[in-house]
C-alpha cells in the first residue's frame, strides 16, 4: 500500500526534518536578549532598535512591532543617514524573516549596500549574520558556512559571547545538515560552552534541543529522548510555546513506539494553535496527517494535510509544501482516487526536483560542503601560518631591536660609567691637590712662623748683645773716670776692667748678626747684590735689618745712629730699587 510506502519515506526524512527544524528553530531566537552594542547614531532611532533588542519575542506577535519600524524608516529618511536606513531594513527583515523569504532578501541585500562596513563594523556583522542564516535555508551551505566563520572571529573578538553562541549553534546545524553528525555536535557543545559563561540560561537550555537531536543522530536515541523529554519540564518550555512545539515535534520524530509518536504529535498541534508560528503549526498538522494514515482514517488525514499544504503555501515553505503533496498523493490513493492522487504525486516530484531537487542537490550539497571546509580549513592554516610567521618576525625584530637597544645603552652605561670614573678620578686628583696644597700652605705657614720666630729670635739676641755691650763699655769708662779721680786705686781698676772684658763680646756685632741671619735667610745677600749690585755694605747690612722685621728705633740702636738717619737710608735704598708707592721695603725683602 501506498501510506506504507508514505510512512517510510516519513521516517526516511526524519533526519532531514530534525535538521530544518533546529535551523528553524534558531531563526526566530537568535537575535534577541543580547545586550545592546549598535554604535549609537540618532537617540529617538537608537531607543527603538533597544525595544527590538532587548524585547522578549517568545509569546509576543511581531506584527505589533512593526510601528517602530515605520518610525524608524521615517527617522532615517528624515535625517538621510544611510546607516540608519540599513539598521531599518535590518530590523524590517529580522521581523519578516520567518513570514516573507524573498522579501527578506531583498531587505538584507540593500542593508549591505547601504551599511558603512568601515564605521560600523558590528552593523554590517548582524546584517550579514542574517545573510548568513537566509544562506541556510536555501541549502547554501558552503557560502554558509564561510559567512558564519568569519562572524565567528569577528564575534570573538569583540568579545559578544551571545551572538558567537549563535554562531556555533549555526555552523553546528549546517554540519547536521551535510551529515557530519560528529562535527554538528562538537558546535553545539561550544555554544553550550558560551551560553554558560555570558549567563545566557535560557539559550543554554535550547541549545540542549540541537545537543539532543545530535545524540541522536550519533546513534544514541535513548540519551537524545532523555534530553529532549527533561526540556519539556524547564520554565522556558512552559513559558515559551514555540519553543515547545519545536521540542514535543523534535520527539514525535525520535520516538521508538506509536503511542509515544501519538501522543508528542497531539500534544505538538495542540500547542501550536496557540501560538502565530507558520512553520511549527504546519509541521504539527504533517505529523497528524501521518499518523491518520497509519491508522488508515482517510479523511482525518486529508483534514490535516489540505491545511498543511495551504499553510506551507501561504509560508512559501517549499520543504513542507513536499511533505503535504506526498501525504495527499497517498491519501487519494487510499481513497481510490487515482487521478487525484497522480496530479499530486506529479506536483510533488515536479516542486521536488525544481524546487529543492532534494536528493540530488544535497549529495551535492554535502560533497561541495566537505571540499568548502577543506579549502577553508586549508585557508585558515595558511593563514594561521602567515599570523606565526609574522609573530616570529615580529619577535624577531622586537628581539634585534631589544639587542641594538642594550648594545646602544651598554654603550651609553660605559661612557657614563666612564665619564663618571673620570669624574671621580678628577675629583681625587683635585682632592689630592688641595690636600697638597693645603699641606704646602701649612708648610709655608709654619715655615713662615719658624722664620719668623728665629728673626725675632735673632732680633731679640742681637738687641740684647749690644745692650749688654753698651752697659759694659758704659761701666769701662766709669772704672776709667773713678781711676782718673783717684777715687779707684790702679790695681782694683785694672781687676774690675779684665773682669768686664771677659764678659764683652771679642766678635764684631755685625759680624755675629750677619753669621746666624744667613743660618735664617742663606743666599739673601747674593741675591739682593744680583739684583741690585749698585747697594753698599751699609745699604745690605741696613736690608738685613729690615729683613728681620727690625723696627726704625732699634736699626737705629744698632748701628748706634738716630732714628731719622735711618729713614733717610731706607729712602734712599726704595730709590736705587725703583720700588713704588704701593710697594714697601719689608714686603719687598720677604720675597727675596
Amino acid at each position: 500500500m501506498m501510506y506504507k510506502t508514505l510512512f517510510c519515506y516519513l521516517c526516511s526524512m526524519k533526519n532531514a526534518f530534525l535538521i530544518y527544524l533546529c535551523i528553524f528553530l534558531l531563526q526566530h531566537s537568535v537575535l534577541g536578549s543580547n545586550s545592546y552594542r549598535w554604535k549609537p547614531i540618532d537617540a529617538s532611532f537608537d531607543s527603538l532598535g533597544k525595544q527590538l533588542e532587548l524585547v522578549d519575542y517568545k509569546n509576543n506577535e511581531r506584527r505589533q512591532f512593526y510601528p517602530l519600524i515605520t518610525r524608524m524608516y521615517q527617522i532615517a529618511n528624515l535625517k538621510n543617514n544611510r546607516n540608519l536606513q540599513a539598521r531599518a531594513l535590518y530590523w524590517d527583515a529580522w521581523l519578516k524573516f520567518e513570514t516573507n523569504t524573498e522579501e527578506t532578501e531583498t531587505l538584507i541585500e540593500e542593508a549591505l549596500e547601504k551599511v558603512d562596513s568601515v564605521n560600523y563594523t558590528y552593523d554590517h556583522a548582524r546584517i550579514f549574520f542574517v545573510k548568513g542564516m537566509l544562506l541556510a535555508k536555501h541549502n547554501k551551505y558552503p557560502q554558509a558556512y564561510r559567512t558564519f566563520k568569519r562572524q565567528e572571529n569577528y564575534f570573538k573578538s569583540i568579545n559578544d559571547l551571545y551572538s558567537l553562541g549563535y554562531t556555533y549553534v549555526n555552523i553546528g546545524s549546517i554540519m547536521r545538515r551535510i551529515g557530519e553528525y560528529q562535527e554538528g555536535y562538537k558546535y553545539y557543545l561550544q555554544a553550550d560552552e558560551i551560553f554558560k559563561k555570558g549567563g545566557f540560561i535560557d539559550d543554554e537550555i535550547k541549545n540542549r534541543h540541537n545537543i539532543g537531536i545530535s545524540q541522536y543522530h550519533l546513534g544514541h536515541p535513548q540519551k537524545g529522548i532523555e534530553i529532549l523529554t527533561a526540556l519539556l519540564d524547564e520554565r522556558i518550555a512552559q513559558e515559551d510555546l514555540p519553543f515547545r512545539t519545536d521540542v514535543l515535534t523534535s520527539l514525535y520524530f525520535v520516538s521508538q513506539t506509536l503511542p509515544d509518536k501519538e501522543k508528542y504529535a497531539r500534544e505538538a498541534y495542540k500547542t501550536a494553535q496557540k501560538i502565530t508560528n507558520k512553520t511549527s503549526q504546519t509541521y504539527t498538522l504533517i505529523n497528524m496527517g501521518a499518523l491518520y494514515i497509519y491508522k488508515n482514517e482517510k479523511d482525518s488525514a486529508l483534514f490535516y494535510f489540505q491545511k498543511a499544504r495551504h499553510s506551507a503555501e501561504a509560508n512559501k515553505d517549499a520543504f513542507s509544501a513536499i511533505h503535504t503533496l506526498y501525504g495527499l498523493a497517498e491519501i487519494y490513493d487510499r481513497k481510490n482516487l487515482p487521478d487525484s492522487a497522480y496530479q499530486y504525486l506529479k506536483q510533488y516530484l515536479q516542486y521536488k526536483e525544481e524546487t529543492t531537487g532534494y536528493a540530488k542537490s544535497n549529495e551535492i550539497n554535502q560533497y561541495e560542503m566537505k571540499m568548502a571546509i577543506e579549502q577553508y580549513e586549508n585557508e585558515l592554516h595558511e593563514a594561521s601560518e602567515r599570523i606565526e610567521l609574522h609573530k616570529k618576525l615580529t619577535i624577531a625584530s622586537f628581539l634585534i631591536g631589544l639587542m641594538i637597544c642594550c648594545i646602544i645603552g651598554y654603550i651609553f652605561w660605559l661612557s657614563r660609567k666612564k665619564e663618571k670614573i673620570a669624574k671621580q678620578l678628577k675629583e681625587a686628583e683635585n682632592r689630592e691637590l688641595n690636600e697638597r696644597l693645603q699641606r704646602q700652605q701649612l708648610q709655608n705657614e709654619k715655615y713662615h712662623l719658624e722664620l719668623d720666630l728665629k728673626n725675632r729670635e735673632l732680633t731679640s739676641n742681637s738687641m740684647i748683645s749690644i745692650e749688654k755691650n753698651r752697659v759694659l763699655k758704659g761701666l769701662l769708662k766709669q772704672i776709667e773716670e773713678l781711676e782718673g779721680s783717684k777715687e779707684l786705686s790702679t790695681l782694683g781698676g785694672r781687676t774690675l776692667k779684665q773682669q768686664i772684658k771677659s764678659h764683652l763680646d771679642t766678635e764684631d756685632e755685625w759680624m755675629f748678626f750677619k753669621h746666624h741671619f744667613e743660618e735664617v735667610h742663606p743666599d739673601f745677600f747674593k741675591k739682593l747684590y744680583s739684583i741690585h749690585p749698585n747697594l753698599s755694605e751699609n745699604e745690605l747690612r741696613l736690608c738685613a735689618y729690615v729683613r728681620t722685621g727690625m723696627e726704625t728705633k732699634q736699626i737705629a740702636q744698632m748701628l748706634s745712629v738716630l732714628p731719622e738717619t735711618i729713614n733717610t737710608s731706607r729712602y734712599r735704598i726704595r730709590k736705587k730699587m725703583q720700588l713704588g708707592q704701593d710697594v714697601t721695603l719689608e714686603n719687598y725683602l720677604r720675597d727675596i
